[in-house]
């Protein structure tokens, strides 16, 4: 099924294009997404980029994230829509997105993820990312960074 899917990346004023796309499939994807979260802080991002993922024209889930340093792109935000989860699209944005990345000049791509979040930090593990650091965010929520080095090989 997910082979139909286009991966399309946007950057810069394209993606505050999508804002409110992106922001609708974060609702759909989470449960208590608050939408303000990403329309507030979009604007004051630098060097933000996002693969969208289409199916048929339609935005279906993405990939977001934005510079953080000369080499480091800073992977923040993504969402599947619940009708396409479980079918590789994750994976898919995932690769897309660091062939962006590396195409772009990047040597790193970092994120940071829930420590309840298995499924993600099973997959970016997967994908090559080390676990680079742990902290409780203000929310009080454990959080662990996760890095990989975009010279060290395609996404498994």
């Amino acid at each position: 099924m997910s082979e139909s899917l286009e991966f399309r990346p946007v950057e810069g004023d394209e993606v505050h294009a999508f804002a409110d796309t992106l922001a609708d499939l974060c609702a759909a994807a989470f449960h208590s997404f608050d939408g303000s979260y990403l329309l507030n802080r979009l604007p004051g991002l630098s060097g933000v980029a996002a693969v969208v993922a289409l199916e048929k024209g339609a935005p279906i889930a993405f990939k977001l994230g934005y510079r953080r340093g000369h080499d480091l792109f800073y992977s923040w935000l993504g969402a599947v829509h619940p009708l396409w989860r479980r079918k590789g699209v994750a994976r898919r944005l995932m690769e897309a997105q660091h062939r962006w990345a590396n195409e772009q000049g990047y040597r790193f791509v970092e994120t940071r993820t829930r420590a309840s979040n298995t499924p993600m930090i099973i997959l970016n593990l997967s994908a090559g990312f080390v676990i680079s650091g742990y902290e409780v965010d203000r929310a009080g929520h454990p959080v662990v960074t996760q890095r990989r080095n975009l010279s060290a090989g395609p996404v498994l």
